[in-house]
C-alpha cells in the first residue's frame, strides 16, 4: 500500500474554475493538495476550449511539486485508465492524456506548470448528462455502470498514491509499456495539429512521453500537440 500523499482535499460546491481556484490557495496551502468542485462555471480544456462542467461530473485540481514536467502528462492518465478498466473493458488513452471509452471521451486532464509546481486539472463524466451536441464524441460514466463520483474519485486517489512515489523518483518509464499497450492510435496513421500539422504512423512513446511517429523514413518525436484525426 501506498502512504497518504494527498493529504489536503478542499472541497466546493460550485465556483468558476477549480485550477483557477487552486492556483489562488497555492498561495497559502502547502501542496500536494487537491480542490474538487460540484459545478465549475467556466472550466476549461487543452488550449482554453471550454469544458462542461455540470453537476455529477467530478471535476478536480491537484497540485503537487515535481522535479521535472517530462512525462507528468502521460503518466497521469494511468491511475485514471486503471480505475475505470475495473468497470469497463473498452478504455483506451489518446495521447497525450484524454481518456476515452467506445471511442468517445469520457476523461480530459490539463497540466499547468509554475516553477517545480503542477496544476493538474481532472475532469471526469461520471454521473452528469451529455449533452445531446455532444453524445457523438463524448460519453457518462452512467452510461455504463452505475457508480457516484465520490467512489471514483477516491479509487483514482487511491490508486495514482500508490504510484505517484515511482513517477517522481524515476519519471515515466516505469509505465511506458502500459501505456503504449492502451494507446488508441498505436500503429495507425495519425495527424498531429500544433505550430504546424504532421502526419504518421505512431510507434509508441519515450520515456518522457513524447509521441513517435514514422513519418516516410523518418522518426520524429512529438512533444506537444492535439491528435486531430487518426485511422
Amino acid at each position: 500500500m501506498g502512504k497518504k500523499f494527498f493529504k489536503t482535499i478542499i472541497k466546493v460546491h460550485e465556483i468558476e474554475s477549480a485550477m483557477d481556484f487552486a492556483k489562488k490557495l497555492f498561495e497559502n496551502v502547502k501542496p500536494p493538495f487537491i480542490v474538487v468542485a460540484d459545478i465549475q462555471k467556466k472550466g476549461r480544456g487543452q488550449y482554453k476550449k471550454e469544458w462542461e462542467s455540470p453537476y455529477g461530473g467530478l471535476w478536480f485540481t491537484e497540485v503537487l511539486e515535481i522535479n521535472t514536467p517530462l512525462g507528468l502528462s502521460t503518466y497521469i492518465s494511468i491511475p485514471i485508465m486503471r480505475t475505470l478498466k475495473r468497470y469497463i473493458q473498452d478504455v483506451k488513452i489518446k495521447w497525450p492524456n484524454d481518456i476515452l471509452v467506445e471511442n468517445k471521451k469520457i476523461a480530459g486532464i490539463l497540466i499547468e506548470i509554475k516553477g517545480n509546481i503542477a496544476f493538474i486539472g481532472i475532469g471526469i463524466n461520471v454521473e452528469n448528462e451529455i449533452p445531446d451536441e455532444l453524445k457523438e464524441i463524448a460519453i457518462s460514466l452512467k452510461e455504463k455502470v452505475c457508480l457516484s463520483k465520490n467512489s471514483i474519485f477516491n479509487e483514482i486517489i487511491k490508486e495514482q498514491e500508490n504510484l505517484n512515489d515511482v513517477f517522481l523518483k524515476i519519471g515515466f518509464k516505469d509505465f511506458k509499456e502500459e501505456y503504449e499497450k492502451n494507446l488508441i492510435f498505436i500503429n495507425k496513421e495519425v495527424t498531429i495539429k500544433n505550430e504546424t500539422t504532421i502526419n504518421g504512423v505512431v510507434k509508441g512513446v519515450t520515456e518522457d512521453g513524447e509521441l513517435i511517429l514514422k513519418n516516410k523514413n523518418n522518426e520524429i518525436k512529438i512533444s506537444h500537440g492535439t491528435v486531430i484525426s487518426y485511422n
